[in-house]
């Protein structure tokens, strides 16, 4: 029987390979798609800003053209001033005239405004793209290298139940049936763990005085009171 429970071990590790690869045919395309959004996102995020950049600049054009021609009318006020012959018609041109001017101020301050807003997110779209190819490179190689592990898994899996073929040889019939339905009820699969100071290794919980005594002689299966795991006595390993 100890050197049946001494091979449990040894199948445990290769059951937590399998395990391990079985779970990331499920997490890795997980983590791909995750990772390809997040660059989905980032340069969705960098086009906007784009846009953005390109409207104010727009703005800018259109508010330059406006105060193009709201200071042509102004002159053409400024110089009708010397042509009126009456106080009203003076006091109605200088009217026209301090509105033309109030047109000038709001699209001077518009298009500094605008000029300013410009800058600001030229410079911040710049920080962004250097980031963006930093994030891109890094994604893809992760992306790259995560596909071909999922491409090998299967490979994988096949190696280790191959060797886990040889050591359930290894393993009398009686402790194999009980580990493999232990693997089916605890959580992580892992049903033989060793006594390391006392201790379950699995559940951590303090064994009682005789359960240690009984796990040391590994003469038969001894199972933890507490989460019902296999025992192996860690220095006779």
């Amino acid at each position: 029987m100890k050197e049946s429970l001494f091979r449990l071990l040894d199948l445990q590790q290769i059951d937590t390979e399998i395990d391990t690869f079985k779970r990331s045919q499920k997490d890795y395309p997980i983590e791909i798609s995750r990772l390809e959004r997040e660059l989905e996102i980032a340069s969705q995020q960098i086009q906007e800003k784009r846009n953005r950049s390109k409207e104010l600049e727009r703005s800018r054009r259109l508010l330059e053209g406006e105060l193009e021609g709201i200071n042509a009318d102004l002159k053409k006020h400024q110089d009708r001033l010397y042509e009126v012959k009456t106080n009203r018609e003076y006091d109605a041109l200088q009217h026209e005239i301090e509105a033309l001017r109030g047109r000038v101020d709001e699209n001077e301050t518009g298009i500094l405004e605008g000029i300013e807003q410009y800058e600001h997110l030229e410079a911040k779209l710049e920080e962004d793209e250097v980031n963006y190819k930093e994030m891109e490179e890094k994604n893809r190689a992760r992306i790259q290298d995560l596909k071909s592990q999922v491409d090998s898994v299967e490979e994988n899996v096949k190696a280790w139940e191959a060797k886990r073929a040889v050591v359930e040889t290894q393993i009398e019939r009686p402790a194999l049936s009980i580990y493999n339905r232990i693997r089916n009820m605890v959580k992580g699969g892992v049903a033989v763990v060793r006594v390391e100071k006392g201790s379950c290794g699995g559940c951590f919980r303090q064994l009682a005085p005789q359960r240690r005594v009984e796990a040391r002689r590994q003469n038969r299966i001894i199972r933890c009171e507490n989460c019902g795991r296999i025992l192996i006595w860690k220095d006779e390993v």
